[in-house]
């Protein structure tokens, strides 16, 4: 039988390719991998405040970042507080995560909860908001749109009465 050269698949090519010219050919990886700092502690007591885990976490190895997160209460019921702490130094981790993973906090009611101590999935720090009053607020009925808009509501109502 005789293949119909439309139907038949082409010949392919062999091409050899050398590792160096692959290395050449990409982009070089960056290297600055940062080491993993922040940590989660999960499962926390929903009545704990701030104040409380801080002092019950004394004595607190050299931190630059601690946001608290109180439970929120349309989770129920998992209700749980959780926070974010991230560590100057790489080394400090273990021994907080040795001390506090699976320890167990005690709320005002006298529940148990064990805490979960993990490395935070998102690893970047949140920016501090700035504390400057946005100046242009309160000031919609000085403009001159508004005043015009409002003059033409107040004919408006009394041409209708």
């Amino acid at each position: 039988m005789k293949e119909d050269k439309e139907n038949t698949r082409p010949r392919e090519k062999k091409v050899e390719i050398k590792c160096d010219e692959i290395e050449k050919a990409e982009k070089p990886n960056k290297e600055k991998k940062e080491a993993m700092t922040k940590i989660v502690i999960r499962r926390l007591p929903p009545s704990l405040t701030k104040e409380d885990l801080v002092e019950q976490l004394q004595p607190l190895p050299e931190l630059d970042y601690l946001e608290f997160f109180s439970s929120d209460t349309s989770l129920f019921p998992h209700l749980f507080a959780r926070a974010y702490l991230n560590f100057k130094n790489q080394d400090d981790i273990v021994l907080f995560r040795d001390r506090f993973d699976g320890y167990v906090f005690i709320d005002n009611r006298g529940q148990e909860y064990p805490a979960i101590v993990e490395f935070a999935p998102f690893q970047k720090i949140a920016k501090k908001r700035s504390k400057k009053k946005d100046a242009k607020s309160g000031t919609i009925e000085d403009g001159e749109i508004y005043l015009k808009k409002q003059h033409l509501s107040w004919t408006s109502l009394r041409i209708n009465r």
